[in-house]
């Protein structure tokens, strides 16, 4: 039985044409500086092009990024403002507060989303508790909410509301690219007035691995210090940047493929099964979040038994399972994912008549 695993976008994998830039670039002289190969620059002035920004810098991984941009923006002690369950503050919360030495003030956003009124508020708040806060940290798409996409002229209020208080922005983009492709605009534009921006290339572009952080040419030489610090001032590393420079011209035009098979899925799976929900307002790229209505069982066992049937997801908590689409996931691979539950769905039919019919 083959596996359909759809536990994360950051399983898609190269293509062939990333795979022969690989080895092409390992039968290659290799570089000893961490700036010095050819296919690092170019990916890191390709990126920062992409984005809109003076420089960028090539990270192994999105989180490492995102710890950067805290520790060359804050000093130790510091508050950041955060939705309650961004990235920063929830799966890198022991990086953040361990590693970059800043406390979080969690705000329950919208959607995921600081709204502009929100964050007056927590400013506000922590003025009057004498919090120093030094970043406003923004995520976009946003994971836990289910991949949504923050509403087009939040940012610029934002902005207005940092720039005053001499408050700097960052933006964890680790799927903007995902985002982009629902707003329907070029990445840059999601990016505009904030100082610091950090991206995945692996979600949505299916590269190997790594992470790009951008920003103006001074911040960048100042991550470039914190990067060497933490561990992460990786070299020889164009066998990993030459397919990342294929991704990043290659990938993008098909995220939406994604997203309309992420909307297909979520929308049988809410016509057909009583017994989960979908909220399919925040269904907007390539992340279905689906919600258990049954006690009957919990998001652990539903894990469980679609991975008996070659199915894998992410439980999240008692009551949520999460799939994520990427490249190599196309109808077969969704009708497939679709008959499982539909199995699961007749078993717990069989043994709960009475209250799967009212779920």
């Amino acid at each position: 039985m083959s596996l359909i695993d759809l536990r994360s976008d950051l399983l898609a994998g190269p293509t062939p044409e990333m795979i022969e830039a690989m080895i092409a670039t390992a039968r290659a002289p290799s570089s000893y500086s961490a700036r010095e190969d050819r296919h690092v620059r170019e990916l890191e002035a390709l990126t920062a092009q992409t984005l809109g920004t003076q420089d960028a810098l090539f990270f192994p991984t999105c989180t490492m990024a995102n710890q950067a941009a805290l520790m060359v923006h804050c000093r130790p002690g510091d508050f950041i403002i955060a939705d309650a369950e961004s990235h920063v503050a929830e799966f890198e919360a022991a990086s953040t507060a361990g590693v970059s030495n800043v406390a979080t003030f969690r705000v329950a956003g919208v959607r995921g989303h600081l709204s502009p009124e929100q964050l007056a508020q927590a400013l506000d708040q922590s003025e009057d508790e004498a919090m120093r806060v030094s970043v406003v940290s923004l995520e976009n798409t946003h994971n836990r909410a289910g991949g949504t996409v923050m509403p087009a002229s939040w940012q610029q209020q934002i902005e207005n509301e940092c720039r005053p208080r001499g408050i700097a922005i960052h933006l964890d983009g680790a799927r903007l690219w995902n985002a982009a492709a629902y707003a329907g605009c070029e990445p840059l534009a999601l990016a505009r007035g904030v100082d610091s921006i950090a991206v995945s290339l692996n979600k949505a572009l299916g590269a190997p691995l790594g992470a790009m952080l951008c920003g103006s040419s001074a911040f960048i030489k100042d991550a470039s210090r914190v990067r060497r610090m933490l561990g992460g001032n990786w070299r020889p590393a164009g066998i990993v940047a030459a397919p990342a420079v294929v991704a990043l011209k290659s990938m993008q035009k098909r995220i939406t493929d994604d997203h309309a098979n992420a909307r297909h899925l979520g929308m049988v799976l809410t016509s057909e099964h009583p017994w989960l929900s979908i909220d399919l307002d925040s269904l907007q790229t390539n992340i279905v979040l689906v919600k258990l209505r049954t006690e009957e069982i919990s998001a652990h066992r539903l894990t469980q038994r679609l991975s008996e049937l070659g199915v894998l997801v992410v439980p999240y908590g008692d009551r949520y399972v999460r799939l994520v689409i990427y490249a190599g996931i196309g109808r077969d691979q969704i009708d497939a994912v679709l008959s499982a539950f539909s199995e699961i769905g007749q078993s717990l039919e069989a043994k709960y008549p009475d209250t799967l019919s009212t779920s």
